[in-house]
């Protein structure tokens, strides 16, 4: 299905499967749809549920892309980005806890979703998955949301080791 669905719409279909809790792909931000046991039924059914899959996915992406632009360093003094960057993680990683519910594995979500957004701002790939882990470093752990002062402490830790030649 997933193959159909991105030679069809495109690459931005990819995360459609992953569920909120211990779905397929678990630690997700998707209600829709959660494994092919509990989700296929009859044709009809299936259908109706990896559309909404397909909508709720995005939804969701679209909702990333707009918080990204509320966090924009492209137009930003240099000596300001730092303060940015917080910002950015600590809204980011709310929201994801809130979507996600903090269920099983959320945070490889979250990871995604921060390395998105640095990817967003210039951050080559490569570096901003590094900075994230390490900047994550197991702080995180599936069924709970992360205490307020983690959140901080990770959100300094990923501001302080960007360099300006972490940029593309």
């Amino acid at each position: 299905m997933t193959i159909a669905l991105v030679e069809r719409f495109g690459r931005w279909v990819l995360g459609w499967r992953w569920a909120r809790y211990e779905g397929e792909i678990g630690g997700g931000p998707m209600g829709s749809w959660c494994c092919p046991k509990h989700s296929i039924t009859t044709p009809d059914e299936t259908v109706a549920r990896v559309a909404a899959a397909l909508c709720e996915w995005r939804t969701w992406l679209e909702d990333l892309a707009e918080r990204f632009d509320r966090f924009r360093l492209d137009t930003v003094p240099a000596e300001d980005r730092q303060h940015v960057w917080e910002r950015a993680v600590v809204d980011l990683v709310a929201h994801v806890v809130d979507r996600t519910d903090a269920g099983d594995a959320w945070y490889s979500h979250c990871e995604q979703v921060l390395t998105w957004y640095l990817t967003r701002w210039g951050v080559r790939a490569a570096t901003a998955e590094a900075l994230v882990e390490e900047a994550i470093g197991g702080r995180f752990e599936s069924w709970s949301g992360p205490e307020p002062h983690v959140v901080k402490n990770v959100a300094q830790r990923l501001a302080l080791s960007l360099e300006p030649t972490d940029r593309v």
